[in-house]
């Protein structure tokens, strides 16, 4: 059995929205188009205008403004995308769901301690894990995980020897 424990804070759930968007909807389609499409249509635009009048000044204004297209879109579009998710949670929902978190690995599933009380998860109602630079995301519903900062782990946690025992228990389930 292991157990690890960590504090959920709200930017760590705008995070995980923002991921799930981008993997699973028209925000990361958006996003992908902005930073490439859009960008790569002007580039050829740019190279035509090159091409065609022998004016590589103006060429090279079209390249500089996909690049900042670029960059400054999805920026935006991603800026927006956290406002939203913030303006809907409820101060609520915030104060249920942030605070300190303990998971333990058991034979049935995984034991959440959190401040309104202990739930068992069992390990048939984890459906994958996905990991990232800076969180861990155990998925129980198409849109519903739980979501593990890897920054504000407890010295005492050991996220790696946690990971491998998920692993293994889902293994062992699924067989």
């Amino acid at each position: 059995m292991q157990s690890i424990t960590y504090t959920l804070r709200t930017s760590d759930i705008v995070d995980f929205n923002e991921y799930h968007a981008r993997r699973n909807g028209v925000y990361g389609k958006g996003i992908t188009r902005h930073q490439m499409i859009w960008p790569g249509v002007v580039a050829l635009v740019a190279l035509f205008v090159v091409m065609s009048t022998k004016q590589a000044q103006m060429g090279v204004y079209f390249l500089v403004g996909a690049f900042v297209w670029s960059l400054v879109v999805p920026a935006w579009m991603k800026k927006r995308f956290q406002e939203q998710v913030l303006e809907g949670l409820s101060e609520e929902v915030i104060n249920e769901t942030a605070g300190l978190y303990t998971l333990i690995t058991q034979p049935k599933g995984i034991k959440e301690i959190t401040p309104s009380g202990e739930t068992l998860i069992t390990w048939r109602e984890i459906r994958r894990l996905e990991k990232t630079k800076r969180h861990l995301f155990l998925y129980i519903s198409d849109d519903a995980a739980l979501i593990i900062p890897k920054d504000t782990m407890t010295d005492e946690s050991n996220l790696k020897d946690f990971n491998n025992d998920v692993v293994d228990y889902i293994q062992k389930t699924r067989k």
